[in-house]
């Protein structure tokens, strides 16, 4: 290799995370549109745009692949949800949980694959509905139920079992880019357009928390 080529070429490391990262990108956006029976290492491979084989090079099996493509989404989501919650700190527990929903309805815009993966996986009662459920699902929830808890304490949360107010929260929440070419194609809307995610979250939080103003 000459020394130009050197310098222009990535380091090694750079080139190996930019590769696995393509994996998992591809990987993800398949396990969640397909499921993961449905899924194939080639297939993952030749969306990434990457060589046969490296899959099992850099991940082993299709398993553990399913599960770095899993923590490697909801990692990235997860730092979202704690700069949001940082930055609620010192407000009350109604304007905190108005905030919340806001903030859950873009990161649901940002991240379609997260509930794509979840109602696809909830269906079944296996290892990776365990995985998620442990690992994703479940910190979310007790860290909205505390909330939850304290506004309705105030006697300003909606009169009902938290588990609904999750369920109705999540889903309509995230259904509108999960279903992204329906509401396309039914609304002649792009969901993901800023005005659209911004009215959508305004609408969710007003609609569970409404205000006298």
């Amino acid at each position: 290799m000459s020394a130009t080529s050197s310098i222009l070429a990535p380091p090694v490391q750079e080139r190996t995370k930019v590769t696995q990262e393509r994996l998992l990108g591809a990987a993800i956006a398949s396990f969640s549109r397909l499921g993961y029976d449905a899924s194939s290492t080639r297939q993952i491979e030749a969306t990434a745009g990457v060589k046969r084989g490296l899959i099992a090079y850099h991940f082993g099996t299709k398993e553990a692949l399913w599960k770095a493509a899993a923590a490697w989404t909801f990692d990235r989501a997860e730092s979202e949800l704690l700069d949001a919650e940082r930055g609620a700190a010192d407000i009350d527990p109604v304007a905190r949980l108005r905030y919340f929903v806001r903030v859950f309805v873009r990161f649901a815009a940002r991240y379609p694959e997260v509930n794509r993966l979840m109602v696809r996986e909830g269906m079944d009662n296996d290892w990776r509905m365990e995985w998620l459920v442990e690992n994703a699902a479940r910190p979310w929830y007790e860290k909205l139920r505390r909330l939850f808890q304290e506004a309705q304490n105030l006697g300003a949360a909606p009169a009902m079992e938290f588990v609904h107010f999750y369920y109705i929260l999540t889903g309509a929440g995230a259904l509108i880019f999960s279903l992204a070419p329906e509401a396309e194609q039914l609304a002649g809307i792009d969901p993901y357009d800023e005005s659209v995610v911004s009215a959508h979250s305004n609408a969710l939080a007003d609609l569970l928390f409404p205000t006298d103003s």
